[in-house]
């Protein structure tokens, strides 16, 4: 899977998540105090988001982070990106490094 492909996933997930709440993209962007313009940008995945802006979406949804990177599949079932999980992965190790020079 490549990354346009997990943006296109994200953008289809938040999307999916703002219509449930019945929210526009300009009123979730005053509900979480983000611009408009970058919520546009992310569904239209020209945008890509950091690994805060993904908190504040899952907090503000009330959702595992993981929600954003849920695909459905032809079956039915819905699976987790594995590139998502890769990027994850890369995350934790890189801040439990930078955690451990703080230590040293």
């Amino acid at each position: 899977m490549e990354e346009i492909d997990v943006r296109n996933i994200l953008a289809k997930n938040l999307k999916k998540l703002r219509k449930q709440k019945g929210l526009s993209q300009l009123k979730l962007s005053n509900e979480i105090q983000m611009a408009f313009t970058f919520i546009n940008d992310i569904e239209n995945c020209k945008k890509w988001v950091s690994p805060e802006t993904l908190a504040r979406f899952a907090s503000f949804f009330d959702v595992p982070i993981s929600t954003f990177f849920v695909e459905e599949n032809e079956n039915d079932k819905n699976e987790v990106s594995d590139l998502f999980v890769n990027i994850i992965c890369d995350e934790v190790v890189k801040t439990i490094k930078d955690v451990r020079k703080r230590f040293e």
